[in-house]
């Protein structure tokens, strides 16, 4: 049995490729892709502003089917039940994962043996990990399930935040990922203010239950801040783009000692940071990337129950088949938040 992929063999050059289909080993499980997520880390490797080792197969948010699975798989991962696949080496062994960052698994590190490298998801069949499935409710969306993935990064990120229920928080940005803040700051009680300059994001934002929604072009946001919380500044100031000059009104939006949370990077080589704003404040500067498995189990059960859902977002299919085109697409229509590639 054979799988079709679609292949990035260097920057700018994809194709659809055929590979058989490995035989399972015990613990394995082997599923089909429902939709998968195109997401801007995939149009980075092809456009080369960041770099993969080609052959490369992309596509890590995923929703599928299973279709069959190892001897050694629990009977919880039954034969056509949908699924949301967390395609991450975790091994449990090196010194990362005993530490708890289990999403920077030194197995990530070691090269590949299935003939390209990346998570594969640009597949029609792909051969998974059983620590990597996660079950997703029969009664809920299928395609939801490869938004679990986001929502995953978007929940690690949100756990290591020090603020409590009650507290103002400011997201800087309202792409996909920081409305995905949004929710989940508001679904823990906070009270949340939305930086961004698109009027048509600033309005979904506040359709979407932000408190208050920023231009940065119209005022210096870091002053209003600190007037909309009694001249304190917000608890806690995620950025999700901006680059460095919006970084350093994190650090001035911020009250003493407070965190900013870099889920973002700037893509600068030598961003300018004020350090001392983050000395003189006793900020805690820290950052999050990717999911672990316990905000993956986390984002899961979210959608799942329905207490995340993505109604209000602008959602679209794909052609996996037409990959290039719809990578275009996600570069010039910049409302869309998210292409969910399927196969024709």
């Amino acid at each position: 049995m054979k799988m079709r992929q679609i292949q990035f063999d260097g920057v700018g050059e994809l194709r659809q490729v055929e590979r058989e289909i490995p035989p399972l080993k015990d613990t394995q499980v082997l599923v089909k892709v429902e939709a998968c997520g195109l997401c801007t880390w995939e149009r980075y490797i092809y456009a080369g502003t960041e770099s993969m080792p080609f052959p490369f197969v992309g596509g890590h948010e995923i929703a599928a089917r299973v279709v069959e699975t190892g001897a050694a798989v629990s009977s919880e991962i039954r034969v056509g039940m949908p699924v949301s696949v967390a395609k991450w080496v975790r091994c449990n062994q090196c010194e990362l994962c005993r530490r708890g960052y289990d999403n920077h698994c030194l197995g990530n590190d070691k090269p590949s043996d299935k003939g390209y490298s990346g998570p594969g998801g640009f597949s029609d069949y792909l051969v998974c990990e059983s620590y990597e499935i996660f079950p997703f409710p029969e009664d809920a969306p299928i395609h939801y399930a490869a938004l679990a993935e986001p929502v995953a990064c978007v929940t690690r990120a949100v756990n290591r935040l020090r603020s409590v229920a009650g507290d103002t928080v400011v997201v800087v940005g309202a792409g996909l990922m920081g409305l995905l803040f949004l929710k989940l700051l508001k679904l823990r009680g906070y009270k949340v203010i939305v930086v961004q300059r698109s009027a048509a994001r600033r309005e979904r934002a506040a359709k979407m239950g932000a408190d208050l929604v920023l231009d940065p072009g119209a005022e210096y946001w870091p002053e209003r801040v600190r007037r909309e919380t009694g001249g304190m500044g917000a608890a806690s100031v995620v950025y999700t783009a901006g680059g460095s000059a919006a970084v350093n009104e994190c650090l001035d939006a911020a009250r003493i000692g407070g965190d900013v949370m870099l889920y973002a990077p700037t893509h600068e080589e030598r961003p300018p940071v004020d350090l001392d704003l983050v000395h003189f404040k006793e900020l805690v500067l820290t950052g999050a990337i990717r999911h672990d498995k316990e905000s993956f189990r986390q984002a899961v059960r979210l959608l799942g129950s329905g207490q995340v859902e993505f109604g209000d977002l602008n959602l679209s299919f794909g052609s996996m088949e037409h990959l290039r085109e719809e990578m275009e697409r996600a570069d010039t229509d910049r409302e869309i938040h998210r292409i969910l590639l399927r196969w024709e």
